[in-house]
């Protein structure tokens, strides 16, 4: 799948809410069996707040557990936050995840995961990585972008919610829910996107907005720690353009683009 060619911008009125980045590698039992002292350690300043979870097993393997009588074990997660909440790093016994809510760029989230992983890999040594996903959310909220009296006919494309675009019932629309799964060279691609509901704290108030959800993933293989940033950096530039292939020129001009060259690193 190729999508048509964008100019890289950065949007003012940034519609991101979530990314997040996450590899998954054959299971390493000393996560599971020993605190992260060392990682901490090492990521501390950055990522202060540490708690401890538990994570159930899917119900349907509970059951299946259950019949045949053996224990139920629960899996060990880490999870590492910075002092505002906006930045959490994850760490399982087969996978570490970087997660924010304050996404700008990509250069920025990159170097925040490159320091992650590097000081991972120094301490556990994966023998290699056999899922990377790269997730974007992005929340369109007309209220917010002032745009209000907008259809949503005329923010995001016709090929992407053709319902939207029909002028007979498109009006009675209350939701919408689709999911795009697409082929890559290099991966997958699932999309779900649609109208959900959202509250906004500042009013109080129920506000019916568009969510895109777009995860990027690869179950290939990779030992080389250049084809991670190889294949992160495709699904970077991949998801840029799916997002402005989804909607219109009057949803992207709402956000107010600005060109990469001129917002500063």
């Amino acid at each position: 799948m190729n999508f048509p060619e964008f100019d890289r911008v950065i949007y003012k009125h940034n519609p991101l809410v979530e990314v997040v980045c996450q590899l998954r590698f054959p299971p390493i039992l000393k996560i599971s069996h020993q605190e992260p002292v060392e990682l901490q350690d090492a990521i501390r300043f950055k990522y202060p707040l540490f708690e401890t979870t538990r994570v159930q097993l899917p119900s349907e393997i509970s059951q299946v557990v259950k019949q045949l009588g053996l224990p139920l074990q629960s899996e060990v997660a880490y999870s590492f936050k910075s002092e505002d909440q906006r930045w959490s790093l994850s760490l399982t016994k087969d996978f570490i995840a970087l997660t924010t809510s304050s996404y700008e760029r990509y250069e920025h989230f990159k170097q925040r995961l490159e320091e992650a992983l590097g000081v991972f890999e120094n301490i556990y040594k994966p023998s290699f990585y056999t899922r990377i996903g790269l997730r974007y959310q992005d929340l369109i909220i007309r209220s917010k972008l002032g745009i209000e009296d907008r259809n949503w006919s005329e923010l995001i494309a016709r090929h992407i919610a053709s319902e939207l675009h029909e002028p007979h019932f498109s009006s009675s629309i209350q939701t919408i829910v689709k999911n795009l799964v697409l082929t890559t060279e290099i991966g997958q691609i699932n999309l779900n996107h649609g109208l959900v509901n959202v509250e906004e704290p500042q009013v109080g108030n129920e506000e019916i907005a568009y969510l895109f959800d777009a995860d990027f993933y690869t179950e290939k293989k990779l030992e080389d720690n250049k084809d991670v940033w190889n294949v992160l950096s495709q699904f970077n530039q991949s998801a840029g353009k799916l997002f402005r292939w989804s909607i219109t020129e009057t949803l992207h001009n709402a956000m107010q683009p600005q060109p990469v060259e001129s917002v500063s690193v």
